[in-house]
């Protein structure tokens, strides 16, 4: 077994730096095409969320890959202009990193509730890219089902610890906020409008014209064609973005030129939806998924992390004899 990892988190780099490592469906697709073809790589898998972009491999015994550095080769990007904002793991290490991540123990927001989701998620994909080998597959099957215990054994002592609670938080600090347009329908921006909804704020949603027949609508919320959004921003008190489209999903200049400009912006996506010059227009709050999401760990989130990683190292066993089993199998196979 071969495993390595690196990544790039807000820990190491700022938004600016970690937009140029988000990644849309396709560049993913062509990500593991190309991981594919390399003879040493047996099985990769990608997490790109707001907070971080890792890439694990599993590697033939032997053989030498730095992660960042195939990373940055594939997204068209300098190795040294990122050298000191990544980090990359192996073995033990990276299987607890992986662990601590699906728990929400490594986001900015302490244990954020979203982040198992999108680490299943990532797996899905690259199992759908056939992508993946076994070990993988059962790393990644393993790192969430020990971020969901955690879940379940450590008192993270929030109702709704994540991106989408903060942001609907920003809107209710705002009392005479009556209306809000949700740019984006996939699962952050649905949790928004949920929530937001279920706070007694009415909540528009842009939908794309060419998707209807895929989108999920939360109840209560109103729609909207997302090119028809600019109409919407100026009835509506107070905007989130959260798409995964690479460029801006909402324009200084139109937004400049509107009759009514709403007071308050809310950018969740990476890279950034909302031209941060809106900024400037008098009246208008606006904050990005850093400002959002930001907090430093207290003495009591560093005891829970002793529990945390005592959870881990249970699971990491559970790893290891999966994987001394199927090797005494491969040699008896052999035999």
């Amino acid at each position: 077994m071969n495993i390595v990892m690196s990544y790039i988190d807000y820990t190491m780099a700022g938004l600016s730096e970690r937009e140029a490592f988000s990644c849309t469906k396709t560049q993913t697709s062509e990500i593991y095409e190309r991981l594919k073809a390399k003879r040493e790589v047996l099985g990769a898998v990608l997490i790109a969320t707001c907070n971080r972009t890792e890439l694990y491999l599993s590697l033939a015994e032997g053989a030498r890959v730095n992660p960042f550095e195939q990373l940055c080769e594939f997204i068209g990007v300098s190795y040294s202009d990122y050298a000191f904002m990544n980090k990359t793991l192996t073995g033990d290490e990276a299987f607890d990193h992986l662990c601590k991540v699906a728990a929400g123990a490594e986001s900015q927001i302490w244990g954020d509730g979203q982040i198992a989701k999108q680490v299943d998620s990532a797996l899905k994909a690259a199992q759908e890219a056939k992508a993946t080998d076994a070990v993988l597959n059962v790393l990644f099957r393993i790192g969430v089902t020990a971020g969901k215990r955690v879940k379940t054994e450590v008192d993270f002592n929030v109702h709704d610890n994540s991106t989408a609670a903060r942001a609907v938080a920003a809107v209710k600090a705002q009392s005479d906020i009556k209306d809000v347009l949700v740019i984006g329908n996939g699962m952050i921006g649905r949790l928004v409008a949920g929530i937001l909804v279920r706070s007694g704020i009415h909540t528009t949603m842009t939908l794309r014209q060419y998707k209807h027949g895929l989108n999920i609508i939360p109840n209560g919320v109103d729609t909207v064609n997302y090119s028809d959004r600019y109409s919407a921003i100026e009835k509506s008190g107070a905007v989130i973005s959260a798409t995964l489209s690479p460029h801006y999903t909402v324009c200084y200049e139109q937004i400049r030129d509107l009759n009514r400009v709403p007071g308050l912006f809310v950018d969740l996506a990476v890279p950034r939806d909302i031209d941060p010059e809106v900024e400037k227009i008098e009246g208008v709050t606006y904050f990005d998924i850093d400002q959002i999401s930001c907090g430093s760990r207290d003495a009591r989130q560093e005891e829970q992390m002793r529990q945390i990683e005592a959870i881990v190292g249970k699971y990491r066993d559970d790893f290891y004899k999966w994987y001394d089993f199927r090797e005494k199998l491969r040699l008896k196979e052999e035999a």
